[in-house]
């Protein structure tokens, strides 16, 4: 299988896993063919990637969080929402559950890959949908920091609510009213609340509130990192940036905007080329990345097409070091 953008190149291609309504109902399941209208309703409904069948069966899809616990989270953190909208209250024990639930079940394998089969139908399915996408990769950072389950659930309660003050305003004046929101729970932290309220404070102190870096807690760091990055590959309010160009983009401002050690764990908890991409070699070889490299994230094992076939290419394998990812092919 490989993994392809939503366009009209895709139509009459065999669907590789099934993508489901953010509600729980199959929209579509893998084996069936991918028509004109079925791009076009994926297209509408922000399902920017997809993997389809290409005869290719070394790859095996493991999610980072299955998608039956994503849409469990996805409907409870829609009525936490839909809470807050009628009563201005975040209740913590809920968003606490969720928290705990990813917690419990989310794929640390560097195999594992965020996988987009969730389908949003409405502006707080998309924001419920984004909210639970920032948590994993968050969650991801922090345990890779070696924080303590309460410090992870902390982490992980910022990430997943620090986009509640976009239900009442949608600038990025925000966190101010999410900050609000939360810290009129007595139950939530500080150290969570001052997380989404100083997400968009950067290293060299040129943020938001113009905050100097001694003053803003890593937390916010890492949910500044973690919600650029997914706003990139999900094409919220831009055009849809591959993954190892969202990298590169991160990683060109990434010491003066999230500090060195920051950017360091986040880099190692994403991979420039996941599992089904197709990629072109410097020795104009096509190949399909089917493995990863832990902590060489621009270094796949590859599945290299000779002759009508596949041959595996590890590129940290002494004798491939010259060889290196030239093109994306998508």
């Amino acid at each position: 299988m490989k993994l392809v953008m939503t366009s009209n190149k895709i139509i009459g291609a065999v669907l590789a896993n099934p993508i489901y309504m953010e509600n729980g109902i199959m929209f579509l399941n893998r084996g069936n063919k991918i028509t004109e209208s079925v791009v076009t309703r994926l297209k509408r409904m922000n399902v920017t990637t997809l993997y389809i069948e290409d005869g290719n069966d070394e790859i095996t899809l493991q999610e980072v969080l299955p998608a039956p616990i994503k849409l469990r989270a996805i409907k409870a953190l829609k009525e936490i929402f839909e809470e807050v909208q009628k009563r201005e209250y975040v209740d913590d024990k809920k968003a606490a559950a969720i928290v705990a639930d990813v917690m419990s079940n989310i794929n640390l394998s560097e195999n594992a890959t965020m996988i987009s089969n969730l389908a949003p139908n409405d502006d707080i399915s998309k924001l419920a949908v984004h909210s639970l996408d920032v948590t994993m990769l968050t969650l991801m950072v922090g345990i890779r920091k070696k924080y303590d389950e309460k410090k992870l659930m902390r982490l992980g309660m910022a990430a997943l609510l620090h986009d509640i003050g976009k239900l009442f305003t949608n600038d990025k004046a925000h966190v101010k009213k999410g900050r609000a929101l939360l810290k009129a729970n007595s139950a939530i932290m500080s150290t969570t609340y001052m997380a989404v309220y100083y997400m968009y404070e950067r290293e060299d102190g040129d943020g938001l509130f113009k905050t100097p870096a001694e003053n803003v807690h890593e937390f916010a760091k890492i949910l500044g990192i973690c919600n650029e990055y997914i706003n990139e590959i999900s094409g919220s309010g831009q055009k849809l940036t591959l993954p190892h160009v969202a990298i590169e983009k991160i990683t060109a401002e990434a010491i003066s905007k999230y500090g060195s050690e920051v950017y360091k764990d986040f880099l190692d908890s994403v991979y420039c080329y996941p599992n089904g991409l197709q990629v072109r070699l410097n020795n104009k070889q096509k190949a399909v990345v089917v493995m990863q490299n832990s902590g060489f994230t621009t270094r796949p094992v590859l599945a290299v097409e000779t002759n009508n076939s596949y041959k595996f290419c590890n590129l940290m394998e002494p004798k491939n070091l010259t060889l290196f990812i030239e093109e994306v092919m998508m």
